[in-house]
């Protein structure tokens, strides 16, 4: 009896074993299963297109060398600046106007020093101010009553005459899955690849597609502290927000506060007129978004140093097809 029991135990042991092996052999045999009409190892998509990208380098090179010169001789750049609208409006339904002027104040400051940063230290071509609100109306061809004047305000008389346009704002950088898109389906397409990091400014084709090298579609951020500063700014208060705002541009600050002691700005109402401060991250001080203005501007001009125009008539007729 004893005997026959160990003899059971041996082949219930042995068929463990195999039965081991064979399941292993099952799993990792694609083969098998390939045969058998059963699993298949995932085919993973590359999330770039390849028609896209296709000869990708050859026509970088071409297209780059193209939207340098045309900028440079016949373009502009239009900044785009953020309203916090939507925001705004919310708080403003909510009761909330405290706070919704708070964020109305913060934005124009930054607006104006993005506007001056640009005003001052970029001049490699023209450039032009307008609310990302405005940016529908602007593709769809409108060149006057959509650009802002030095207060921030749409001035009608403003006009672009350039046919040529890049867009530059601040944004995150994407490791691109948007190759070289044909005009007649670019403005169906849109950025789905990963982004990388908010950098200072990114510049875009009109459609909104960051531009490619060697072209300098991206300028980095100089700065990575979360510190806040205060700065004065004086506004009138309504029931819909604040109006007849009125932001001085420091352009010493930061410099300043290496011998100085910060000086506490206390709020005060003078004729409805209330004058307050608005915090602002050091990346949108003057001195900071001067400091990426300078750096864009020369790499736009190192760049049009290195790639000389080329000749229309010799581009390749399906490489004209991405050159606007």
């Amino acid at each position: 009896m004893c005997l026959r029991l160990l003899k059971t135990f041996r082949m219930a042991r042995s068929l463990n074993k195999q039965t081991l092996v064979l399941i292993f052999s099952l799993l990792f045999s694609r083969s098998f299963f390939c045969q058998n009409g059963g699993y298949e190892a995932p085919v993973y998509k590359d999330y770039k297109d390849p028609v896209q990208f296709e000869k990708f380098h050859r026509r970088s090179v071409v297209v780059g060398a193209w939207q340098i010169n045309t900028l440079k001789e016949e373009g502009a750049i239009v900044v785009k600046l953020k309203t916090n609208k939507i925001l705004i409006d919310q708080l403003l339904k909510q009761g909330n106007t405290r706070l919704a002027i708070e964020k109305q104040l913060e934005q124009f400051a930054v607006n104006r020093n993005t506007m001056f940063a640009f005003i001052e230290n970029f001049s490699f071509c023209k450039v032009y101010f307008m609310y990302s609100t405005h940016s529908d109306s602007l593709l769809n061809g409108a060149r006057q009553g959509i650009f802002l004047d030095t207060n921030l305000t749409v001035d009608p008389s403003i006009v672009m005459n350039e046919k040529y346009y890049i867009i530059a704002e601040r944004d995150m950088a994407f490791s691109s899955s948007i190759g070289f898109v044909r005009e007649d389906s670019a403005r169906s397409v849109r950025e789905e690849g990963n982004p990388v990091r908010m950098m200072a400014i990114i510049l875009k084709n009109k459609y909104g597609h960051q531009l490619k090298s060697p072209m300098p579609y991206a300028t980095r951020e100089k700065n990575f502290t979360a510190a806040k500063y205060p700065f004065p700014i004086k506004y009138t208060p309504t029931p819909e927000g604040a109006s007849d705002i009125l932001f001085v541009i420091n352009r010493t600050y930061l410099e300043d506060l290496k011998t100085k002691v910060e000086q506490k700005i206390v709020r005060k109402v003078e004729n409805n007129t209330i004058t307050t401060n608005v915090t602002l991250r050091k990346e949108h001080t003057y001195e900071k978004l001067s400091v990426a203005v300078a750096q864009l501007n020369d790499n736009l001009f190192q760049t049009y140093k290195n790639y000389p125009k080329p000749d229309i008539s010799r581009i390749k007729p399906e490489i004209r097809l991405f050159l606007y």
